[in-house]
């Protein structure tokens, strides 16, 4: 686990994607320039909950605001 509170202090960014021309004639890693120093400030975000709906568009299951949820665990 990277930070409890990682997903306060830093901001969701993206990593991106290769261009699509280039990624139809092979197998490789879709995104470019996966920066280690990037992912690991990302990887810090993750609260390692052990369910990921936090990371889906519904978001969580149970409408819980997970900030504000995991402040009062």
């Amino acid at each position: 686990m990277g930070k409890v509170t990682g997903f306060k202090e830093f901001p969701r960014t993206a990593v991106p994607y290769r261009a699509e021309a280039e990624r139809l004639g092979d197998f490789e890693e879709i995104f470019s320039g996966a920066d280690p120093e990037h992912l690991q400030t990302q990887g810090a975000r993750c609260m390692d909950c052990g369910v990921p709906f936090c990371q889906s568009e519904e978001g969580c299951p149970v409408d819980n605001l997970i900030p504000e949820w995991n402040d009062l665990v």
